[in-house]
Parts: C-alpha cells; sequence; structure tokens
C-alpha cells in the first residue's frame, strides 16, 4: 500500500503482584480479573482519509492549502490562514483522491499533478486559488513530465521535463504558467540528464549527470557564461549511490555536494563558484559537515540565499546539526513545543517570520502547527487524524540487531497491545526499494497488527540505504541470499527472545518487500506461517525485461545491485521453486502497475493454482504500483485482516462494505465468505 510517506522508545508492561495475604485467618482468593483487551481501531481511522494533509503555507503567509475529504474523496481546499472564513473548496475529484498542491512563488496559482490510474504518466496541472479553474499544463496522455526548477524571481515560469520525444528522457522545457506556452530548453539526446538554476535573467543548464556502464557515475560543469562542458566529478560503483552535486545555492555562490569517497558516511562538501570557474577538472571541495550517521540532509536554509543553515542526521533517530545559530532559539522553543514529539520543519512564507511545523510521534497523530518567529508563539492548526486521539496506541520501538555475519540490523518493533502473555504471532514488514529504508515514527500498519494481536517488526537489511556505504553495498548480488538471511535472523532474534511465536510468523511487504515475502515462502518454507505479497516480482528476468523506458539512467545500477551477470536470475526468481511452497499466500497487485506488471502476479498465483496451494489473488483495475486510493487500501487492509486471523489468529474487523466500495477483483480465492 502506498504510503502517504515520517529516543529508543520501551513498550509499557504491567506486573501484577499478589501480596498482604493475612496468615491468621482463612482467605478465599478470587482469581485476579483477566485484563482486557483494546478495542479495534477501525480500519477507516487508521487508513481512511485523514481528516486533512498537505498543508502548504502561501509566499506572502495569509493563505493555506490542503487535502481534505468532500464526498470521500481527498480533494484541494484552501482557507486563509487565520480561519476567518470557511475554507473553500477548488476540486472535486470523484473517483481517486486529488494530488497535493504547492502555490507558485507569487501565489498566484497552485501547482499540483495527476496519472492515469497509477501509470505514472504524470500531468502537471494549474489552479486558480480563486476560481478553482484547473488547466492541463502538460500533455493528459503517453507522456511523464517532472517538475525540474523554479525560481521566485520568475514566478510565471517553471521547467519541466517531458519524455515525449523518447520515453527514455526528460526533454527540458520553459513552461509559461498563464499562457502555457513552452519553449525548449535542453534535449537530452544522449541520457545524460542536467541539471538547470536561474542566473543572469534566464535559465542555464549547468549540471550533466552521466550513468556509466558499471553502475557508476560522471558530472559534467558549464557555469554560466562557458560554451562548453568540462569534467567535474566521477565516482565508481561503490560511491555513486551516495555521492555527487546536490545544487547551487539560491544566489549562485556556492555549489553544494555530498561525498562518501574513501569514507563510509556521507560527509556534505561545498566549491564556491569563483573556484569553479578556475579549478579545471581539479575542485577540491570544502568541507562542510562530517556526519556521524548514514544519512544526512538539509532541513533550514537561508531564505534569502539558500545556504544550508540546519542539517538533520539521521540513524535509527534523527538529530538536527544547526550550521547557523541564528536559528538556534527557534529549534529550542520548538523542541520545547513538541516535547517528546519530533518536529521538522514543512513550510516558511517569503519574509520568513512564518513556519509551518509538524509535530509528530510514533503514538499518536501528526498535528500541524504554525511558528511565528518574530512574536516568539505557536498555534495548532490541525491534526491529520483526530480520531486517533480516542484510541491507546503503542511506541515502537528501536532496535539493534545482529545477522549472523555479525553485520548491524537497525530495527523497529511495535509490540502488540493485546494483554496476552508468553510469545505472540509477529508479522515481518519489509520496505520496498530494496534502496529504500524504514524509519522511526507513526505507522499506521504497525498500529493496526499491535492493535489485532500481533508484533509488527521492521529490518532495515543489508542493501538498505541511510546506514552507511558499507550495509547498502553488503546487499550487491543478494537478492534471495544475505538480504534474505538478515530478515530471517531479525525473526530468530524475536522468537529467541521469548517475544515470537515461531509457529505464528508471517512475512509480508510491497515491491521489493514483496518478492521477500514470495521468497520466504519458497527458500524458507518452513519458517513462515504465511506470506502477503503486494506488487512484488516472482520472475527477474521477465521483472527486468519490462522495465519503464524512464528508468534508463538508473537501470545499470539497479542491475549490478540485483546481481546481473553474476547470479542465476533463474534460481533466486520464486516463480521457480514454487513446489516449495507449504504455506498459504495472499497476493494483491495493481493492474496498471508500470514497474512491476500484473504477469509478475499472475504467474504464480497461476502456478499455485495448478498444485492447489492455498492462495488468495486479488487484482485493483485502477491502480498502479501502489494503492492510492483509500477505498482500495482499505478493502486490502480488510483482506490482510482476515487473511491473518484465519492462518495465524488474531483480531479482524468485519470486512463490512470495505471489499464491495473498492474496485477489488478477487481472482482465486481460499478465504472464508464472510
Amino acid at each position: 500500500m502506498r504510503r502517504w510517506s515520517w529516543t529508543t522508545s520501551e513498550a509499557c508492561r504491567a506486573v501484577a503482584l499478589l501480596s498482604g495475604v493475612l496468615l491468621t485467618m482463612p482467605v478465599t482468593l478470587t482469581p485476579p480479573a483477566a485484563a482486557e483487551e483494546p478495542p479495534l481501531i477501525p480500519r477507516q481511522v487508521l487508513f481512511g482519509n485523514p481528516e486533512i494533509a498537505a498543508v502548504d503555507l502561501s509566499p506572502d503567509g495569509k493563505r493555506l492549502v490542503f487535502l481534505a475529504p468532500y464526498e470521500g474523496v481527498l480533494n484541494l481546499w484552501v482557507r486563509d490562514l487565520e480561519g476567518r472564513s470557511p475554507a473553500r473548496l477548488l476540486t472535486r475529484a470523484s473517483r481517486r483522491p486529488h494530488d497535493p498542491a504547492s502555490w507558485t512563488a507569487d501565489g498566484r496559482y497552485l501547482i499540483s499533478s495527476r496519472d492515469g490510474d497509477g501509470d505514472e504518466n504524470t500531468v502537471l496541472v494549474r489552479i486558480d486559488p480563486i476560481t478553482g479553474e484547473s488547466v492541463d499544463l502538460t500533455p493528459p496522455k503517453g507522456v511523464q513530465a517532472a517538475l525540474v526548477a523554479a525560481d521566485r524571481d520568475v514566478p510565471d515560469e517553471l521547467v519541466v521535463g517531458l519524455n515525449d520525444r523518447d520515453p527514455r528522457y526528460h526533454d527540458l522545457y520553459v513552461l509559461s504558467l498563464s499562457t502555457g506556452a513552452m519553449r525548449l530548453l535542453y534535449t537530452v539526446a544522449d541520457g545524460r540528464p542536467v541539471s538547470v538554476m536561474h542566473v543572469n535573467g534566464d535559465w542555464h543548464p549547468y549540471l550533466r549527470g552521466e550513468p556509466l556502464p558499471d553502475g557508476g557515475s560522471a558530472y559534467e560543469l558549464r557555469l554560466p557564461g562557458e560554451t562548453e562542458w568540462r569534467p567535474f566529478q566521477r565516482f565508481d560503483f561503490r560511491d555513486s549511490r551516495v555521492s555527487g552535486p546536490i545544487g547551487f545555492t539560491r544566489d549562485g555562490r556556492w555549489l553544494y555536494g555530498a561525498l562518501t569517497t574513501d569514507e563510509d558516511l556521507p560527509r556534505i562538501v561545498r566549491w564556491s563558484r569563483d573556484q569553479l570557474a578556475r579549478c579545471g577538472t581539479d575542485c577540491r571541495p570544502e568541507l562542510v559537515h562530517r556526519s556521524s550517521a548514514g544519512a544526512v540532509g538539509f532541513a533550514v536554509s537561508d531564505i534569502e540565499t539558500g545556504t544550508p543553515m540546519v542539517l538533520v542526521e539521521t540513524d535509527l533517530r534523527s538529530r538536527r546539526v544547526v550550521l547557523d545559530d541564528t536559528v538556534q532559539p527557534d529549534l529550542d522553543a520548538l523542541q520545547r513545543l513538541a516535547g517528546d514529539a519530533s518536529f521538522s520543519i514543512l513550510d516558511r512564507d517569503r519574509s520568513d517570520r512564518l513556519w509551518l511545523v509538524a509535530i509528530s510521534s510514533s503514538d499518536r497523530s501528526a498535528e500541524y502547527w504554525l511558528w511565528d518567529r518574530e512574536r516568539r508563539t505557536s498555534r495548532k492548526l490541525f491534526a491529520i487524524q483526530p480520531k486517533l486521539d480516542q484510541y491507546a496506541l503503542v511506541p515502537m520501538e528501536s532496535l539493534d540487531l545482529k545477522a549472523r555475519d555479525g553485520r548491524r540490523l537497525p530495527a523497529y518493533l511495535t509490540r502488540t497491545a493485546m494483554p496476552a502473555e508468553g510469545p505472540q504471532p509477529l508479522v515481518l514488514l519489509v520496505h520496498g526499494g530494496p534502496q529504500a529504508r524504514d524509519f522511526w515514527g507513526y505507522d499506521p500498519l504497525h498500529q493496526l497488527l499491535a492493535n489485532r494481536g500481533y508484533h509488527a517488526l521492521s529490518v532495515n537489511y543489508r542493501g538498505s540505504t541511510g546506514f552507511g556505504k558499507a550495509h547498502l553495498l553488503a546487499g550487491e548480488g543478494e537478492w534471495y541470499g544475505a538480504m534474505q538471511d538478515d530478515l530471517v535472523d531479525a525473526v530468530q532474534w524475536a522468537v529467541d527472545a521469548g517475544i515470537a511465536d515461531p509457529d505464528r510468523l508471517v512475512i509480508m511487504g510491497a515491491s521489493y518487500g514483496g518478492y521477500a515475502a514470495l521468497a520466504g515462502l519458497t527458500r524458507d518454507p518452513e519458517l513462515f506461517a504465511a506470506a502477503i505479497s503486494e506488487v512484488g516480482p516472482s520472475n527477474l528476468r521477465t521483472m527486468l525485461a519490462s522495465l519503464p523506458p524512464y528508468w534508463a539512467a538508473g537501470r545499470a545500477m539497479f542491475e549490478r545491485m540485483i546481481g546481473v551477470g553474476q547470479v542465476d536470475l533463474d534460481a533466486i526468481s520464486p516463480i521457480n521453486h514454487v513446489e516449495r511452497i507449504q504455506r498459504p499466500l495472499l497476493l494483491g497487485h495493481g493492474a496498471n502497475d508500470p514497474r512491476v506488471k500484473l504477469q509478475e502476479s499472475e504467474a504464480i498465483a497461476a502456478a499455485m493454482a495448478r498444485r492447489e496451494l492455498p492462495i488468495d489473488f486479488v487484482v485493483f483495475p485502477d491502480e498502479g504500483h501502489g494503492l492510492a486510493n483509500p477505498r482500495n487500501a482499505l478493502a486490502m487492509v480488510a483482506l490482510v485482516e482476515a487473511f491473518l486471523q484465519q492462518h495465524v489468529g488474531g483480531r479482524a474487523e468485519p470486512f463490512g462494505t470495505a471489499i464491495s466500495d473498492s474496485s477489488l477483483e478477487w481472482r482465486l480465492r481460499s478465504l472464508p465468505k464472510r
């Protein structure tokens, strides 16, 4: 399911002690009352429409645009910041939720997007925040549009990328928002994408990247006033995933970048524009910050110059690194406001007086707050899902586990809220990517599972990003191998610790996580009692043959991480080991998925059906690589609940109208009718 997707916590355990029994007189002991089960948290509260989401502050700090339901579907609304008048409905989407929107630099328009039922052919849309008039800015079908650059000095212009000439590459166009006219800025004829900046009154392509055959990358530079591209930076496969230029500051003085060369953890560096004009091909950067964690990024930049002021390092949890002390009082005030929760700065007005802030934790609904830097005051604006406050959520624990070879496995555990003793069923949730990661924070799937009677465990197996170069590269060629071992080792830890019942283990995931779920059934057929796979590839050969053409730039790196040319793709494709499956499978897929085609699920479903193995196979005809429509997400969650209850126990909310309200097609069924 697509997630609108941000200190170690220890789950509280109650210990009952029987004491104070008098020995001088007979006493009748009454058995202690059984602890009450927590109420079922409705699926609708966890996975249905949020009350409000995707809030964006106008540049003048006077208006907000956001998503909120209209007739059961998320649509765009606008209101004044003070809320003196009711919010106005801007869009009337009825089938699928509308995409979020952001303001143009002058506040004249809103820019949003849509695609065709998950086909990823994105259309950029201009919306008038006063009238709600909507205009398509890019071709409505068969072309993928990408927003590349905007600058407040030219608020009527956007630089957009379109793969209209060649589906593999996005040529760059300068788009006029008021007229819709486009002029070609740069043709990406050789598959080398470029970055652009607005300088000296025009848009200038200044950086060109080239994916190398070995999975590495090379960058060329062309500063304003120069006519020829010249070599700038080159990274081998080991460094190219994390290293590279990030971009110029808004004032054009500094080019920032991230490097991992000769080190495991990233460091932020920069080159002055004056230096770049003189250094030729040997441009040595200035060190800005050496990270102590595997991921580092910009959190706050100067509103005028674009120079980074605050960085965020993220390991299991995040911490801020302040580069400019002028914002320290604001950060201190916001931390006092957040308490033991986390906060992030989402948006700022043009004067940098008003900050839109999100405050969140793993066991409560996220909230939007407004921080006034001048008045030193804060004001709560919205809670994303205030109905969650009616229920006791469970904190997420941060764990450092060990793989069989000693590798660190950063993980997150949410223990069941049920008052049961002893080992309990556990669901292992495998993130997609696989070059991605899980984060600490509120996770509706973790909360659902904990509420229904299961522990939920998420593991950043080797090959995940965000934990250093070595951890990422340890996943090269390890699909079905050490990456899967890591998942098994994490589950075994939970069993050995007395947390998980070894007979009631389930593996679940989407995309690569769906592949891992299939691998769990075929590679370790006796370990998992059941598996749930969404949009997961079952045959790596057919998956690679059908990847979208616009993946061309990253294909070499993707294939190398899988191990193409080094490993036997047939041997690591679950479709070729169906005869080993002993346990039930729930399979879900979007019919329009451009990344992992529907045939991947159809093939393994057919193979299991031929062998009369227990399978439930559902297809959503109006979805792609994930479930964007909350109605479909609710239906899939309802199936997950019923499937888990059927095969490993636990609680489940009745289907109700969840299935009939969705587009779900139940192609193969083993679950009993409810």
